[in-house]
């Protein structure tokens, strides 16, 4: 292709948003930030891309925009790490600069390391709007060279019926000596995914689609970021699916990610559903991506934030960030989630109440207060109509958490947490979020509790539910305190730990 005026000014853009992260990331105000949730140096953040393992660090990179708070043309930012915790920014990997990702830029994907090389697989997006899946590759870890043949899957390969504006983020992985790629789409009735073979990561072959119908949900938009993972002899298959219709307590937010438990013929592409279910019943949540790690264990991330919210941060010079990474299991066919463990390394000054009991009542614990916390703590529920804690207490400000024995559900509440973040249709409640639990045979509920400035995470009965959410407290609400509605309640094992990570 003939280099154009456009071509010459894009060749400078990588280096370029490198000197503008350098000169300007220094300058922002990271008093507020979170502490232990990855956030961007400055700019825009979005879904995690390329979670993998190379060079003994574990690496992570994100769609970025370096040079505004908003979302734009596509970089990939890039952070590594050795314990899934404490993050070192890398320099920005990928920028739009060729014909095939010049317009829209270099959208999501995925990583392998193969034969001492990082491999990247993303989706390329010219100025038609036109996706297609590029190739990429490091010696190093940090400095990437695009496949000169590019784009390795190009919109001529997408079968007819899938639009080629809505084919995007690949994920790969490998089975025996074949490589695979899982490529989100949609039709006119549903989203979609689609398996592609190939023996080299360069020349591949579509296989077919996983959904003959509706199987992985009826909405009108694409199933964005798929991941996959397997445990206990089944495939578990992690997507985001764009405007999922609500389902009672699940699928409420305008955007929905989903997981599958089932098995994945690799000969038709076919994907064969045992149990459907929602990763996370928070509020801000999307773009999961899975690796496994040295120690077997699968390690899950995903960007702590929805599309079309108030992005409450930008005044601050950025926006968007990660989960505390998660811990995966399969437990009785459905999925549990855990903190990763390294977490616990960042305990610092512990604090342990004895048991006790609230009768229609509450009780601020002020050795408990603060906005870097892990808290945890089990719920004896007795007679209690409602019991929980709350977090991030300030005049007139509280981030509410609660078991509703008549509904069977524990809600999230972050409506009377300062400024109230608000989306767009069809989400209509902005501020709370439910799921269905039980507590154990003795009655106890279990919780564990994470606050980090500006983000919450909360999980229930050891990861049976997770539900996490970003939220705006006022400046020194900072209380703790726990509550008991309409009968009594006792609470057992409360431990809180400030968590500290520089």
């Amino acid at each position: 292709m003939k280099r154009t005026e456009r071509a010459e000014a894009l060749s400078y853009t990588l280096s370029l948003a490198n000197e503008y992260v350098r000169e300007h990331a220094p300058l922002s105000d990271r008093s507020k930030r979170p502490s232990f949730h990855l956030t961007p140096e400055i700019g825009w953040m979005n879904d995690p891309n390329g979670f993998c393992s190379f060079g003994g660090k574990y690496h992570l990179f994100w769609q970025y925009n370096p040079f505004e708070a908003k979302w734009n043309s596509m970089y990939w930012g890039h952070a590594a790490t050795v314990d899934f915790v404490k993050w070192e920014y890398l320099p920005v990997a990928l920028a739009p600069d060729k014909p095939y990702d010049w317009g829209y830029g270099c959208f999501s994907g995925s990583a392998r390391a193969e034969n001492g090389n990082l491999y990247v697989m993303y989706t390329g997006v010219d100025e038609d709007a036109v996706q297609q899946q590029c190739l990429a590759y490091s010696r190093d870890g940090v400095h990437f060279e695009k496949y000169e043949r590019n784009p390795v899957i190009p919109s001529s390969k997408l079968p007819e019926i899938y639009p080629i504006k809505e084919f995007r983020d690949p994920f790969l992985f490998r089975r025996g000596d074949r490589y695979y790629a899982l490529v989100g789409t949609k039709t006119e009735l549903c989203g979609n995914i689609l398996l592609y073979r190939s023996k080299d990561m360069k020349r591949w072959k579509f296989v077919g689609a996983l959904f003959g119908g509706e199987e992985g949900g009826l909405n009108k938009g694409v199933y964005e970021c798929p991941t996959m993972f397997e445990a206990d002899g089944k495939d578990v298959l992690m997507y985001s699916a764009q405007f999922l219709p609500s389902d009672g307590k699940r699928f409420v937010n305008i955007h929905s990610s989903v997981y599958l438990v089932g098995k994945l013929d690799l000969a038709s592409g076919k994907f064969n559903v045992d149990y459907m279910g929602e990763t996370d019943g928070g509020f801000d949540f999307y773009a999961p991506q899975t690796i496994a790690a040295a120690d077997g264990r699968v390690i899950m991330t995903a960007w702590m934030q929805m599309w079309d919210r108030d992005y409450v941060t930008a005044p601050d010079g950025y926006v968007g960030s990660m989960i505390l990474p998660r811990e995966l299991s399969l437990k009785n066919g459905q999925l549990y989630q855990r903190p990763v463990r390294e977490i616990e390394l960042y305990r610092k000054n512990e604090r342990r109440v004895s048991d006790f009991v609230l009768d229609d009542e509450e009780n601020e614990i002020s050795a408990l207060s603060g906005t870097r916390k892990e808290i945890s703590f089990g719920i004896d529920t007795g007679t209690a109509e409602r019991v929980g804690i709350r977090a991030f207490v300030g005049e007139g400000c509280a981030l509410s958490i609660y078991y509703d024995r008549k509904k069977g559900t524990v809600t999230l509440d972050r409506g009377g947490c300062g400024k109230l973040i608000r989306g767009a249709f069809p989400e209509t409640d902005f501020a709370a979020r439910s799921v269905h639990v039980a507590p154990d045979g003795n009655g106890v509920l279990s919780f564990r509790l994470f606050l980090d400035c500006t983000g919450a995470e909360l999980y229930v009965n050891d990861g049976a539910a997770v539900m996490a959410a970003n939220v705006c407290p006022d400046r020194g609400a900072e209380g703790v305190s726990f509550f008991a509605e309409g009968g009594s309640a006792r609470f057992c094992n409360v431990v809180g730990y400030e968590i500290e990570v520089k």
